[in-house]
């Protein structure tokens, strides 16, 4: 073989291998082409199964929401047959009970009705009269000695009576500074006012209301409320009252004087003259609360009625 055969066979020879060398690059670059593609293909597929899951997951949940919003007010309805007997009853002696139903509500379905006699707490508007918005000093010195009762400062009790009462002079520094003057629709309010924190109102809140007919219903009252209705009523004392109405509820609001220690004081709580009714033996309105809950979706109804079913308050959450 001469020299121009050699180096026609190595320039053929190293021509094959450019060739071979373009061709893996050709490959190379179909394969990664191709894996782009797949992944793009993957990521779409994968972006509509989650689009598919979430929008039947949104569709179940506002079902399973809609279903347990019913059954809560379904509840709210139920709670007019307890009213009905509240009612016809001479007293009322029964504080609060949470009754859970159960029947007909469907698969995963459950419902929890919660009653509370709103006359078992203190009505805070109490403490100024609604006919001349002047101060009822009974209702007030009752709701200083409920708020020292419950480690709060008394003086709290004038923030709120400026708030309330029609007049701009304050009892104290500041305390007509932003007043609303007329009384509050909702113990919510009281965060609005002076003194009246986060904690306070915790404490307070299970012992007041603004609904009703401002009347403290001995049967169902609690320890706290109780321990207010009179300067002289000392723990001991309220606490025999309970034990009383345990075994002989209230039927009128004359048997107080029965209870050992109240004899006197029994006859300052009753209707007056000067201070009008205090205490009464029977519930003038009903907090009802109603929570269902629909595979793990809850919704929740309170509302105030009185015994004649007018609906002073309604919440669903």
């Amino acid at each position: 073989m001469n020299i121009g055969q050699k180096a026609e066979g190595r320039r053929l020879k190293a021509e094959i291998e450019n060739r071979k060398s373009k061709i893996k690059k050709q490959n190379g670059s179909a394969l990664i082409i191709t894996l782009l593609m797949i992944t793009v293909l993957v990521a779409l597929v994968v972006e509509f199964a989650y689009e598919v899951y979430i929008d039947t997951t949104s569709l179940s949940n506002w079902s399973n929401a809609q279903k347990a919003s019913f059954i809560a007010k379904s509840g709210q309805t139920i709670s007019t047959k307890f009213i009905e007997e509240v009612k016809r009853r001479q007293y009322t002696d029964i504080a609060e009970f949470v009754l859970p139903v159960t029947e007909n509500l469907g698969p995963g379905a459950t419902l929890l009705l919660k009653m509370e006699d709103e006359n078992a707490r203190f009505n805070i508007n109490s403490i100024i009269y609604e006919k001349n918005g002047e101060l009822n000093e009974r209702a007030l010195s009752s709701l200083k000695k409920l708020f020292k009762y419950l480690n709060i400062n008394p003086d709290v009790a004038l923030f709120i009576a400026d708030w309330i009462d029609p007049d701009d002079e304050p009892r104290l520094p500041f305390s007509e500074d932003g007043a609303k003057n007329t009384f509050l629709w909702s113990t919510e309010e009281l965060k609005l006012i002076k003194g009246v924190d986060r904690d306070v109102f915790d404490r307070i809140s299970p012992f007041i209301t603004v609904y009703g007919n401002n009347l403290i219903n001995i049967n169902t009252a609690k320890l706290p409320v109780l321990v207010s209705l009179h300067e002289d009523i000392t723990e001991a004392l309220a606490v025999r009252i309970m034990d009383y109405r345990e075994s002989t509820p209230f039927e009128s609001t004359g048997q107080i004087v029965n209870v050992s220690g109240m004899e006197s004081l029994g006859t300052q709580l009753q209707c007056s003259l000067q201070w009008g009714c205090f205490i009464d033996i029977k519930s003038s309105n009903i907090r009802i609360t109603t929570t269902a809950t629909v595979n793990e979706i809850t919704r929740k109804i309170e509302s105030v009625v009185d015994t004649s079913r007018k609906i002073y308050f309604w919440r669903e959450a």
